[in-house]
């Protein structure tokens, strides 16, 4: 339990049904679904739409969304909603462009938008509510305007020159040519107008209609190689999870190209020390962590990629024999090293969670990737459009090379725990980029070895070892920084911290819902 000396948050307690979002606006509209008679997947799906307006730094309808659902808390399902790259957008035309990498505001970068597709998808096999009814509050904030909070504002301002490069990102997302500011309202018609359109005609009006030509015509006014055939090649994938055992659990992910692959590789590996033995702040459990991740963001690199066009054999990757061979380059008392291996780090995402009184868990995220994304809004439609194509690499025989229809390896990772029994346990995710798989890691060894509740878990400092640099929260401590760079890390403080994140933890024998939410965002959880 927390020390109620110091400023923190409680754990939201709830018996009938909880939310936790990165905003209160979102939190708010999944309760009010779930009020109406909706389930959690209804109450995610509208807390999604709300995000896309109300943290625009962060996600859009022009983004991409993965998610897991267990009906009734069991059998988790697994729904891709990452986007396609155009068919033209071949490895070829870029070398014979001379085209080296795809810049963060190329319209090479923005793949086909997935995340309406997929909410479609999921509302269609799980839904109970009218689609319409999903997005009530999402055209209202959108028309009439909503007041930006701390955390979207400062993302606002330190993007106010990328805003400023496109005429219609411009006029819709600047004022006067400055950043909005915290506690400003901000509007949306255009969006609103879409927003409209598709609550009442499904996904077929953005994909197959103007809105889908307002789309491509921006695109390729900018150079883009988008056409419409690519919207109606766009589908959402469907599967079961991955998942891998640690201690008393199992831990589900989303299949690649999801990098949820890369907490099942962390937790093994972590599973070869007993992690409790370390205090949660201590050099041995960061320094631990730190090597975990320089490893497996390597195999990442070199092995992960659209499985469509990759051979990938999930069960040898999880394998003792195979991760034996890796936990073989860590020593307590010296760094690995790895090499440069220049991951493009893009911070923005939202994760939320909702859990209703049927134990219907739906762990879900949506994302535009950098901030702003591309920071390309559409001509007429006032959607702003993701840079997920910045992942691909523009070399041939690499898993990840960019290729026609090819979807890119991805950041967002929603998760879940169950237990022996096959029953869902917490319902969890970060924000944050790249930092993704370390704060699942990080957060699963909080509340399984350290037994945190969920929002001390989420709470606890974090470190990210990226690009060769240690990257520590100011709340580690100045002893085990000193003991890391003493065996050779290079560590920084922050200036941002890691990410954001949500949870809900079930405890059936009290029948309660415990929800948590991350301070370094806006949002909060809430519950009936």
């Amino acid at each position: 339990m927390r020390n109620f000396h110091y400023p923190g948050r409680s754990n939201v307690l709830s018996t009938k049904g909880i939310a936790a979002t990165s905003h209160p606006l979102a939190s708010q509209e999944a309760l009010s679904i779930l009020k109406m008679g909706g389930n959690a997947i209804d109450a995610a799906i509208a807390a999604s739409a709300v995000l896309c307006v109300v943290e625009p730094n962060a996600t859009s309808i022009g983004g991409d969304c993965f998610a897991i659902i267990a009906p009734k808390g069991k059998n988790p399902v697994s729904y891709n909603g990452s986007g396609i790259n155009p068919k033209k957008a071949k490895l070829s035309y870029f070398i014979e462009n001379n085209i080296k990498k795809i810049e963060l505001e190329s319209p090479h970068s923005v793949t086909i938008p997935g995340a309406i597709k997929s909410w479609e998808s999921m509302h269609l096999d799980y839904g109970k509510l009218d689609f319409e009814k999903l997005f009530i509050k999402a055209i209202e904030y959108a028309e009439d305007g909503f007041a930006i909070t701390e955390k979207v504002a400062e993302n606002w301002r330190e993007n106010a020159i990328k805003l400023n490069k496109n005429i219609n990102t411009k006029k819709i997302f600047l004022k006067n040519g400055k950043s909005y500011k915290f506690a400003e309202k901000h509007k949306n018609p255009a969006l609103a107008n879409t927003l409209k359109r598709i609550s009442k005609k499904g996904s077929k009006e953005f994909y197959n209609s103007d809105i889908t030509e307002d789309i491509v015509q921006t695109l390729n006014e900018l150079g883009g190689l988008h056409t419409i055939d690519d919207f109606n090649m766009q589908k959402t994938i469907k599967s079961k999870t991955i998942f891998s055992p640690y201690k008393d659990t199992l831990l589900h992910q989303c299949p690649p190209n999801g990098p949820g692959i890369t907490v099942l590789i962390m937790m093994k590996m972590m599973e070869n020390y007993e992690v409790k033995n370390f205090s949660p702040m201590s050099f041995e459990r960061f320094h631990l962590e730190a090597e975990i991740t320089k490893l497996s963001y390597k195999l990442r690199e070199e092995r992960i990629g659209d499985p469509n066009f990759n051979e990938l054999n999930l069960e040898e990757i999880l394998s003792s024999h195979f991760l034996d061979n890796l936990i073989d380059n860590i020593s307590m008392d010296s760094c690995h090293n790895v090499g440069n291996l220049n991951i493009p780090a893009h911070p923005e995402t939202v994760y939320l969670t909702v859990v209703d009184k049927d134990l219907n868990l739906v762990s879900f995220i949506n994302s535009v990737c950098y901030a702003f994304g591309s920071g390309i809004t559409t001509n007429k439609t006032g959607i702003l459009l993701q840079n997920r194509g910045v992942n691909f690499r523009i070399e041939e025989n690499h898993p990840n090379s960019i290729d026609s229809l090819k979807r890119p390896l991805h950041t967002i990772i929603p998760g879940m725990v169950f237990n022996k029994e096959g029953e869902a346990i917490i319902s969890y995710g970060v924000m944050g980029g790249q930092f993704q798989p370390v704060g699942h890691t990080h957060f699963l060894n909080n509340v399984i070895d350290y037994e945190m509740t969920v929002q001390e878990a989420i709470d606890f400092p974090r470190g990210f070892h990226f690009n060769n640099q240690y990257q520590l929260e100011l709340g580690v401590s100045n002893d085990v920084e000193k003991k890391l760079n003493s065996v050779g890390h290079k560590t920084v403080r922050t200036k941002s911290p890691h990410g954001g994140g949500q949870a809900i933890k079930i405890d059936y024998k009290e029948g309660v819902l415990i929800g948590g939410s991350d301070p370094r965002k806006d949002g909060c959880a809430l519950g009936l």
